[in-house]
């Protein structure tokens, strides 16, 4: 007993003499780039190979862990990042103070998140999946899916990626711009973490909203990805995605394959008003069941090559063809008019391709600078075939028919080059850079209407960035000019638009965050617009370009406020813009051969205004694996014309307009992941757009389903608008004084539909490093005037 007495004796003395000797080793990590706080990074003591002690960074990229005086190595490690290895010698109590790690561009073990976590930046938030939101995922897509980003909306149909306020969002690979089916054809496993840009800065050129996919290159020699999507209650929708890639020595070389096609029946019912100086004509047409149908196939093969850390090199070979033999705005219906009546056939047939090359360098100099090129040349082919026929229906008074047929052979040369430079101080970053964008149009008007258009365009773009950060608060400004130019028919004109842009960010703590940002930018007018041709629409109205168009200035202001937590995000969202002089549509009178017609054209009319607010609250319980989210929203839009109508003609009854539209809506969702499987259901209510003198009322979209991943497969099924007692309804109007329509689109078997979805992911061979292009650019618009209602 005596010996036990003394032998705990000695240990509660070798106790107290360590808690003697105990130190405290504190620090703060933050990024290298911006120094914002590294939440959540692991911390480890380690003496020779023996783990001794470990914590993590708090809110604030603190950490705090208890040593004994020795020598040590203090370990620090987060996913995406260089892991740093430092040796102490401790005798007392040690304040290393802020630490700054390296984003990593290498390949990364595997590291798993078991916790979604969320990191504030000035201009974007950074998301790292957890483990059972990657191991639920198929594809990046799915995984976008799987993180619920209050703002953003994926279409559960064609994997399309759009905002609340329904505009599009840009989707990047390691900061390259890319398509849907590029990010169909990632693993979820080589997603490092997904950069939410919802401010993005000047070179991104306007867009809304901008997805980044950070990923780390598995390159294990091969791999093979199928996945597809097919309606089993309506066969005729589908998405099918095949990617396939290989590595060589420093080469690596990828194709992928995307096919969506689209072959479905609408019927359209369309009410129109024609107040003709001559007299005013009513047209009620109901429709009959219209086929659209579409074979869309994106082709890309992508060869890099890549010179470890100093340069790399990437051509990407891309040809987009579609074949629409039923086009989206054809209709069969019968129109009545109070003494006469008619049977309608409107008709389009079309095809178009468009191959492109894209020529891509990086070169990384000492001293942390960077510089990337890119060119792109672009040819679009384009073919369109139209008939419209109104005949009277048997009984009828009237004995005149409409036929207007309509044939157009387009051709459009493209070449956009973009330089970019980057240069990295302790607390600075600065990006400058140029884009230029030339296009050459001839296009062949045959039939009713019978013309050849040629025009040249070029729009010259140069930036500069600088990104800030003094303690908690961060500020980026950025300054541009565009400079546009067009010619066509021996006439030419110039604009030039300055682009400035500030953002700033103030980090309150407690996971209170505050964004505001500002800026100026501009667009010039489509190709299409600026036209010098008139293509018959119907018996009652012309479809007319307008040479004269001149490029718009766009003002944009938004501020948000956000608050996380652990299970509770809050977010509030605000968003004003102003275009001036934008480039919106005309509808005025013109008396051609005896017969009156409703020209609808374009110009540049007085403004317009759009205030969008929206806010979020999102509940992640179970460590992420259960999740709601409810997103209320609203839009005001204010459409404002000119006074007068076109300059070209005295017979104009143009008047001016003041159109006012409010759009009030809500997403909710909720959905539960768990050991490969998600649940899950969601809804959209319906999206209102007014520009100009039209209003398109969308429709309200819910989907519920149950997906299952593994390894190498998934399967899912999925109900699309299972509540929906009359399918899908589409309402677009022409609020003109002129010649207001109402146009209701309906697909009745789109309700219920049940959807099939299933995917394969293969790797194979060894492992080495690959690069990736910063900046990336494409043209897809065919510039031809459409003679479609």
């Amino acid at each position: 007993m005596k010996g036990k007495i003394l032998c705990l004796a000695a240990m509660l003395c070798v106790a107290m003499t360590a808690m003697a000797n105990n130190a405290k080793i504190s620090g703060r990590i933050k990024d290298a780039n911006d120094k914002s706080a590294i939440i959540g990074a692991t911390v480890l003591l380690m003496q020779d190979t023996v783990q001794i002690a470990g914590t993590t960074t708090d809110n604030s990229g603190k950490f705090t862990i208890d040593a004994g005086n020795g020598d040590y190595i203090l370990e620090l490690s987060y996913i995406g990042y260089e892991t740093i290895r430092m040796a102490l010698t401790i005798n007392d109590n040690t304040h290393i103070g802020d630490i700054l790690m390296q984003e990593s561009a290498t390949e990364l073990g595997e590291v798993v998140v078991e916790s979604q976590a969320i990191i504030q930046k000035v201009d974007r938030q950074i998301l790292l999946p957890s483990k059972e939101q990657t191991q639920a995922s198929s594809d990046g897509v799915s995984l976008l899916q799987n993180l619920q980003i209050p703002r953003i909306v994926i279409s559960p149909i064609d994997n399309s990626v759009k905002t609340l306020s329904d505009e599009s969002v840009q989707l990047r690979i390691n900061g390259i711009e890319a398509s849907t089916a590029d990010v169909k054809a990632i693993n979820p496993k080589d997603i490092i973490r997904v950069e939410y840009h919802d401010q993005p800065g000047v070179r991104y050129n306007g867009v809304a909203a901008v997805v980044d996919y950070i990923v780390k290159h598995r390159d294990t020699g091969g791999s093979l990805m199928l996945a597809g999507t097919n309606g089993l209650t309506l066969p005729g929708i589908g998405n099918y995605y095949m990617a396939g890639k290989v590595h060589f020595n420093k080469s690596s070389l990828q194709a992928i394959v995307s096919y969506s096609p689209y072959d479905i029946y609408w019927t359209r019912t369309n009410n129109e008003t024609y107040n003709f100086s001559a007299g005013k004509i009513e047209n009620n047409e109901v429709g009959e069941p219209t086929r659209y149908k579409t074979y869309p196939i994106n082709i890309s093969l992508n060869y890099n090559w890549t010179n470890g850390d100093k340069n790399m090199l990437n051509i990407r070979l891309r040809d987009n063809m579609a074949y629409t033999p039923y086009g989206a705005s054809d209709r069969d219906s019968r129109l009545y008019q109070p003494t006469d009546s008619f049977e309608i056939h409107d008709h389009d047939k079309s095809s178009s391709q468009s191959p492109s090359l894209d020529i891509y360098y990086q070169h990384n100099l000492p001293h942390k600078q960077h510089l990337y090129f890119d060119v792109v040349g672009t040819y679009i082919n384009t073919h369109s075939d139209r008939r419209f026929l109104q005949t009277p229906l048997f009984g009828s008074v009237a004995t005149d028919t409409t036929d207007v047929i309509s044939s157009v052979r387009g051709d459009k040369w493209s070449l956009i080059g973009e330089a970019i430079y980057e240069k990295e101080w302790e607390n600075i970053m600065l990006t400058i850079g140029a884009r230029h964008n030339q296009q050459w149009v001839k296009n062949t008007y045959l039939g009713s209407t019978e013309a050849t258009v040629n025009m040249t365009t070029g729009e010259t773009y140069a930036f500069a960035e600088m990104r800030h950060r003094v303690n908690k608060f961060s500020y980026v400004v950025g300054i541009g000019a565009m400079h546009t130019l067009i010619e066509q028919g021996g006439q030419m004109q110039s604009t030039w638009i300055a682009r400035p842009q500030l953002t700033m960010s103030y980090d309150f703590g407690k996971g209170w965050f505050w964004k505001y940002k500002g800026y100026v930018s501009g667009y010039q007018p489509s190709l299409s617009q600026l036209s010098n041709i008139t293509q018959q629409i119907d018996k009652y109205q012309m479809r007319r370009g307008n040479p004269n168009l001149k490029s718009v200035m766009y003002v944009s202001n938004e501020m948000e406020f956000s608050w996380q937590s652990k299970h509770v995000n809050i977010n509030i969202w605000t968003n004003y813009s102003y275009d001036h002089k934008p480039i919106m549509e005309e509808t005025y009178e013109e008396i051609i051969d005896g017969s009156a017609y409703a020209i609808r054209t374009y110009d540049n009319q007085r403004g317009f205004h759009k205030l969008n607010v929206s806010s979020s609250l999102q509940v992640k319980l179970l460590d992420n694996k259960l999740m709601f989210n409810v997103t209320p929203f609203v839009k005001y839009m204010v459409s404002q014309g000119k006074t007068t109508g076109s300059p070209e003609t005295n017979l104009s009854n143009g008047v001016s307009y003041n159109h006012e539209h409010i759009n009030y809506g809500v997403r909710g969702g909720i959905f539960y992941l768990l050991k490969g499987w998600r649940f899950y259901a969601d809804v959209v209510t319906a999206q209102h757009n007014l520009w100009g003198e039209t209003l398109t009322i969308g429709e309200l979209t819910h989907d519920i389903g149950i997906n299952y991943n593994s390894d190498h497969f998934g399967f899912g099924i999925m109900m699309v608008n299972p509540f929906s007692p009359h399918g899908s309804t589409t309402v677009v109007k022409d609020l003109s004084a002129l010649a207001p329509t109402a146009n209701t689109a309906v697909m009745q078997n789109y309700r219920q539909v049940l959807m099939l979805n299933f995917n394969v992911n293969l790797d194979f061979g060894t492992k080495h490093r690959e690069g990736w292009k910063r900046i990336d650019n494409e043209d897809t618009e065919s510039g031809i005037l459409s003679g479609s209602k």
